[in-house]
């Protein structure tokens, strides 16, 4: 079984029908709550694949790891998840639709980790200039890493800059390891 291509066609299925709805926002809101629910409480997915467990204690369980408040199209893609037995796939369809869904509004992620807090005009300004750069709206998340010592790691999309000085101290002390 293609679980990659299962999940796919259910969510391509999903966001097709969300976007004619115009609910693929809400969708999008769902899937980002459940998403962070299969990573912070991995017994969520253990439940989940137990055959013992009432399917409707799955979909509530479920609604509640989404935010309790769901949209009706997402509470019932569960439902038909559930009933033909593909809840296993759900972290990753989640995390498929969430894929699509920042595709199609164009939206990049920027993961910026810092070893102090960025004050919000520093957080707004590079938002902004970032988004004149690439044209696409920016869905930025800020990240404390004290071990950085100072500068900055700066992740859009899959590029990656690295202007830590951690990394500076590591790369001088390789080359005097090299020399020696």
């Amino acid at each position: 079984m293609d679980v990659g291509t299962i999940s796919s066609r259910y969510i391509k299925a999903l966001f097709s029908l969300a976007k004619e709805k115009q609910q693929e926002t809400r969708v999008y809101d769902d899937m980002k709550m459940l998403a962070v629910s299969f990573e912070q409480e991995p017994g969520l997915k253990v439940v989940l694949d137990n055959p013992i467990f009432p399917e409707e204690e799955k979909v509530k369980l479920l609604t509640t790891a989404a935010g309790l408040e769901v949209c009706d199209l997402f509470a019932r893609f569960i439902r038909l998840v559930l009933q033909r037995k593909r809840e296993s796939l759900l972290p990753l369809m989640a995390y498929i639709y969430i894929h699509m869904y920042r595709k199609d509004k164009k939206i990049t992620r920027v993961l910026f980790k810092t070893p102090v807090p960025v004050d919000e005009a520093t957080r707004e300004h590079l938002k902004k200039r970032l988004q004149e750069e690439t044209g696409d709206t920016i869905e930025f998340t800020g990240v404390i890493r004290p071990e950085l010592i100072g500068g900055f790691v700066l992740r859009i999309g899959n590029i990656r800059i690295d202007a830590s000085y951690s990394r500076q101290l590591r790369e001088i002390r390789n080359k005097l390891i090299e020399r020696n």
